[in-house]
Formats: structure tokens, C-alpha cells, sequence
């Protein structure tokens, strides 16, 4: 296929015509792809915010459904009392660039012996000697808490499968949260979610918590740069495919 534009002729081969074709498609396909990652994400960080936004619930009627997953980020009341026989400090987290642990206690909802969640109650510093433990706070009564329902945390280091480190006869040092691995150490069975106590909360360590973003921003950049590749070959695909009529191939075209 020639097609002749003043002095140029667009002559392109069928088979990088093909290839072109082909990644182009791939190209605007893989952008559309990105931009529905980020409408996604938009709908779920609503939805985040609906949850944030809403009013706090008693955590023991969050029990009575047995549906923690619909309320994850929702904020709770409870009153209990936090068993400080065992304290676990997930170790490995870095706040401003002092290294420190998260202390995780089983809280007791009131009116209930069987119903415990485990409750991360901020940061506290790990100190220059890694062999001497934190300092917990004791609370020794009942206490009302205000929190946030979360997924098991994700964070912590694991090379490997490790026991808990025991480092005195209450604080278990650990390198994730495992739940079923602390269910052993307390003997009790544990709520499948984690209370994360607010800011203001009262018996708390360190709490600067962040709030996650979207994320959407990460899926729009990427379709931008599918986008930009595309047009980069369409661009590509026409000057190569392009070249100057010589005079004696004007004549021949007149003629």
C-alpha cells in the first residue's frame, strides 16, 4: 500500500503494519485496564469513608452478627478488661527512625468470659539493649476503650517459621501476628479481627496511625504511561513508514 502526500509516501509493510496493530491494541487495552484499577479503587476508599464516617458501635453487637468483615474500619466502643498476664510486642516497627515494637493485649468484652479480641495499643520504643524488655502500662480494672476494627495486620518481618520469644513471664516477642499462635499462649480463642485503639484512647502507647489513601492515583499514572506508549508507536509507526519522493519518482507518478 503506497499512499503519496505531497512530496511523501506513506508505503508501510504488511507484517510491521501487523505488529504495530498489535501492540497498539495491547497498549490502549492495558491503559482502559489500569483506568477501571483505579475507578475500583475509588468505590472501595468510598465505601472506607462511609465506614469512617460512621457513627461508633458497641463491639459486642458486632459479635452477636459474627460478621466482622462488613464492619472492618468501623469505630467501636468496648468495655473489658485487658488480661496484661501475656502482652505480645510485634517487633521489626520503625517510628521515625527509631526501631520499636506494636503491644498487643487480649481484651475481655464485659459480660462475657469467652469473648476476647486482641487490641493494638500503639508503639512504644524497643530502647538500645534489644535483650531488656518495654515497660507495659498495668491497668488491674475495667476500662472503655475506643477503637477501630482491622484485618489482621500484614506487618512484621518473617524470614521463618519462629516460635514466640518469651522475655519475661507476661511479654511475648513475635515477628508477625499469628492468631492461632497466641490463642495457644492465653488459652483462650480470639476474635478473627484486631481492635486497633484511637488516638485518644485511654492505657495506649505511641498512636499515630495513618489513613490510607485510594490509591487510585498509582492506577491513573500507569494508564497514562500505556496511553503515552501507544501514541509513541503510532508515532513511530508513520515516520518510519514515511519517506521522501525522490524527483524521478514525482515524474513517474505525474506521468
Amino acid at each position: 500500500m503506497n499512499i503519496n502526500i505531497g512530496k511523501r509516501c506513506f508505503s508501510p509493510g504488511l507484517l510491521s503494519s501487523l505488529l504495530a496493530l498489535i501492540f497498539f491494541c495491547l497498549f490502549i487495552s492495558l491503559g482502559l485496564w489500569q483506568l477501571d484499577r483505579a475507578e475500583y479503587k475509588r468505590t472501595l476508599y468510598k465505601d472506607f469513608l462511609s465506614r469512617q464516617n460512621a457513627a461508633a458501635i458497641n463491639l459486642k453487637e458486632i459479635v452477636e452478627t459474627n460478621d466482622y468483615k462488613k464492619y472492618l474500619w468501623r469505630h467501636v466502643i468496648a468495655i473489658g478488661n485487658f488480661d496484661e498476664s501475656v502482652q505480645i510486642i510485634l517487633d521489626n516497627q520503625v517510628k521515625q527512625g527509631q526501631p520499636g515494637y506494636f503491644v498487643y493485649t487480649p481484651f475481655n468484652i464485659s459480660g462475657s468470659k469467652d469473648v476476647w479480641a486482641l487490641v493494638n495499643r500503639g508503639w512504644i520504643a524497643a530502647g538500645l539493649d534489644r535483650n531488656k524488655p518495654p515497660e507495659l502500662i498495668k491497668t488491674n480494672s475495667a476500662i472503655t476503650i475506643n477503637a477501630v476494627i482491622k484485618e489482621i495486620p500484614k506487618t512484621g518481618i518473617k524470614l521463618k517459621e519462629t516460635e514466640p520469644e518469651k522475655m519475661t513471664e507476661e511479654i511475648y516477642r513475635v515477628d508477625n501476628i499469628n492468631l492461632a499462635e497466641i490463642e495457644k499462649l492465653i488459652d483462650k480463642k480470639l476474635l478473627p479481627v484486631i481492635i486497633r485503639l484511637e488516638p485518644d484512647a485511654d492505657a495506649a502507647y505511641i498512636r499515630e496511625w495513618r489513613v490510607p489513601g485510594s490509591g487510585e492515583e498509582v492506577h491513573e499514572g500507569y494508564a497514562f504511561q500505556w496511553f503515552a506508549f501507544a501514541a509513541t508507536l503510532f508515532v513511530i509507526y508513520i515516520v518510519v513508514n514515511t519517506k521522501k519522493l525522490s524527483e524521478e519518482d514525482g515524474r513517474e507518478e505525474k506521468e
